[in-house]
């Protein structure tokens, strides 16, 4: 009897809530996006402080954010949030290889095509993130084209084109930035205080609905 009851409370209680990760993955990736679009158009060069963010803030913060995404059933945020978690791992991987020697350098095409490709990834969450805010649409288009210049920089080795990026790369991270703010300042306050506009289009009544990064009104 004992153990009827115990299953029918366990039952009975309430699932537990969990906060927001977004805001925390999308600082991971605007900040870090900044400072080494701050490079890219030739601020200053590249050193251990642009690094330690790409690796620990845009890499490590993001594949945690992914993984509590996980946990609040957002496929979108845990695709979206663990793809470019391990492009800035991947990309921290390429640059330290380099500076020890291990193995052979990458050519400009091969960099490229590794943008390129990422460039399409972002392009496949840009049309998901049509049901989303429209905000997170601009970043992730902002993104595609990031990502698109920087392999057209590296495939005709131009540093015009390079230089191009880094700047769009400056307002492609800020972009990230007011949205993380946006989602945060929107929850506490439990009003609008940073617009992030209404989606494009509205998911069917048969499919799962993408759910709006939960920050309050839009």
């Amino acid at each position: 009897m004992e153990a009827v009851d115990l299953q029918t409370e366990q039952q009975e209680s309430p699932a537990p809530s969990f906060g927001n990760p977004l805001p925390l993955g999308l600082l991971g990736y605007g900040m870090s996006t900044v400072l080494l679009s701050f490079v890219n158009a030739d601020v200053y060069t590249m050193g251990t402080m642009v690094l330690a963010m790409a690796v620990l803030f845009g890499g490590l913060a993001q594949l945690v954010v992914a993984i509590m995404a996980f946990r609040r059933n957002d496929s979108f945020a845990v695709t979206a949030f663990g793809g470019y978690a391990f492009l800035w791992l991947t990309l921290g991987f390429l640059t330290i290889g380099a500076d020890h020697g291990w193995g052979s350098d990458n050519s400009g095409r091969a960099m490229g095509w590794y943008l390129f490709t990422w460039a399409l990834f972002s392009f496949g969450l840009l049309i998901g993130s049509l049901v989303a805010p429209l905000f997170l649409s601009w970043v992730l288009a902002l993104t595609v084209a990031l990502l698109a210049l920087l392999a057209f920089g590296s495939w005709f080795d131009s540093t015009t084109i390079t230089k191009i990026a880094g700047w769009e790369g400056i307002v492609t991270g800020a972009s990230a930035m007011y949205l993380a703010f946006a989602f945060l300042l929107n929850e506490v306050f439990g009003r609008t205080v940073m617009p992030v506009g209404g989606p494009f289009a509205t998911p069917g009544v048969a499919q799962r609905p993408l759910r709006r990064p939960a920050a309050g009104p839009a």
